[in-house]
């Protein structure tokens, strides 16, 4: 087959890639052989429509895993993600490419059929999997292997999905993947709907290490950004320790670990878990964003810089890392780096505003990065529509209060953080080490606030 021999182009050209040197400032071009582009929803089912881009992560992952290849996700399915195999084409600004995968869902009534195809110029590979009932994780595992062959890499060295998921997902997979759709949206309601479809899957199979951490990973966030009721605490703490007992040499088993230990205080242990999953898969974005917000929180800028550096890498198109990223520089007064980093912050944020309009959060720390290279004008307006879309979130708040301060506007910055009752947010130690809130330290109601936070 033609692809066989894209293949070993890939390879030969990821081996002379090895001895780029990275620019000093600012994130790194990305060399990439395979781009996962999101798979496109041809289905009028909506239970179909809620795996596809969940779908696509895991696919961005297994196939990362294959040894020799460099693969990266793209952002949506647009023109600019399309390519044809040609190294000097740049994607979203950071990436060069060497080939793609994309695909679609498509079908009559429930039959599905994916369709995956690594194009160079007329060079392709395509696999068809079709059923009225379909086992999501058996057609991932299908399509890896499938994939793995016709680019010349031996399929017993794919990952199987016992590999990837702790056990044969069936129907608690795909409840995992309706989850992970919910779970990556904004608000409250979205996540408590995430964690039943979490609860479900733990439900129809009591053995799913992944499904208990995405329980436990679910219940954290909702904790620590929406209600700090206890019930979520402990039910976050219960399904960690069940999946670290089913898979625990999984990395999301040690991220979800990581998760639940800062609800408690534990940063020692926080970091430890991170770390753990890092070793396990060093390129885990997640692994490497959350222990960036640990060393944040710990009052270490340096460490944490550095992971977000890294976790930019890892998803290109990801802004949150990058943003935070620049904030880690600037705390350590490196304007260069904090500049090159809001640049390509904003960059990011205004693609995935682009992508996903109501995203009330994207749109709060975009305004903020916007504040940052003195467009106030375009900070205001960005931080007053997230505010209008997302009017009860902690964080969208959270990140006005801090825009606010740093335009000098300290009555509207504390008007907003005691809007919040700051004593339901479980981050303390971020609103006491946060430096966009320096001009509001020893003001009384700001202190006020902050003993609030320490009973």
């Amino acid at each position: 087959m033609r692809i066989r021999s894209l293949g070993r182009r890939l390879l030969a050209r990821q081996s002379q890639d090895t001895n780029t040197a990275a620019p000093a400032i600012g994130p790194a071009t990305r060399i990439v052989d395979l781009l996962v582009v999101p798979l496109a929803d041809r289905t009028a089912d909506a239970s179909a429509a809620a795996v596809v881009d969940s779908f696509t992560d895991d696919l961005h992952v297994a196939l990362a895993r294959l040894p020799g290849l460099s693969v990266a996700r793209a952002l949506v399915d647009v023109g600019e993600a399309r390519c044809e195999a040609r190294p000097d084409r740049p994607v979203e600004g950071r990436w060069r490419l060497s080939g793609e995968i994309h695909g679609d869902v498509a079908g009559a009534g429930s039959r599905l059929r994916f369709d995956l195809r690594p194009a160079s110029g007329r060079a392709r590979w395509a696999g068809h999997f079709a059923d009225c009932d379909p086992d999501y994780a058996v057609i991932l595992g299908a399509a890896v292997i499938e994939v793995a062959d016709a680019l010349g890499v031996a399929p017993s060295l794919a990952p199987s999905v016992t590999d990837l998921h702790g056990r044969r997902g069936g129907p608690a997979y795909l409840a995992v993947l309706q989850g992970r759709h919910y779970a990556s949206q904004p608000g409250r309601r979205r996540l408590e709907q995430a964690r039943r479809l979490f609860r479900d899957a733990a439900t129809l199979d009591s053995d799913y290490a992944r499904a208990w951490a995405e329980l436990a990973g679910c219940s954290a966030r909702i904790y620590a950004y929406s209600v700090a009721e206890e019930g979520l605490r402990n039910e976050a703490a219960e399904a960690v320790a069940r999946a670290l007992a089913l898979a625990p040499e999984h990395p999301g088993s040690h991220v979800a670990a990581g998760l639940v230990a800062m609800l408690f205080d534990r940063w020692g242990d926080a970091q430890a878990h991170f770390g753990r999953a890092l070793a396990l898969q060093p390129d885990h974005y997640n692994a490497l964003y959350q222990f960036g917000r640990a060393c944040m929180h710990q009052g270490e800028p340096r460490r944490a810089a550095e992971l977000y550096r890294v976790a930019a890498g890892v998803m290109p198109h990801e802004y949150q890392a990058t943003l935070l990223a620049a904030q880690a520089y600037a705390q350590l007064d490196d304007e260069v780096q904090a500049r090159a980093w809001t640049r390509e912050g904003v960059a990011r944020v205004s693609r995935h505003h682009q992508a996903f309009p109501d995203d009330g959060r994207a749109l709060s720390m975009g305004a903020a990065a916007f504040l940052r290279l003195g467009e106030c004008a375009a900070a205001r307006d960005w931080i007053n529509r997230a505010l209008a879309l997302d009017p009860e979130d902690i964080a969208v708040h959270y990140n006005a209060a801090c825009l606010y301060a740093r335009l000098g506007d300290v009555d509207t910055a504390l008007a907003c953080l005691e809007r919040l009752e700051l004593r339901e947010m479980v981050n303390r130690g971020w609103v006491e080490q946060d430096p966009d809130l320096t001009a509001l330290r020893g003001h009384p109601r700001f202190e006020a606030l902050l003993t609030a936070l320490r009973d």
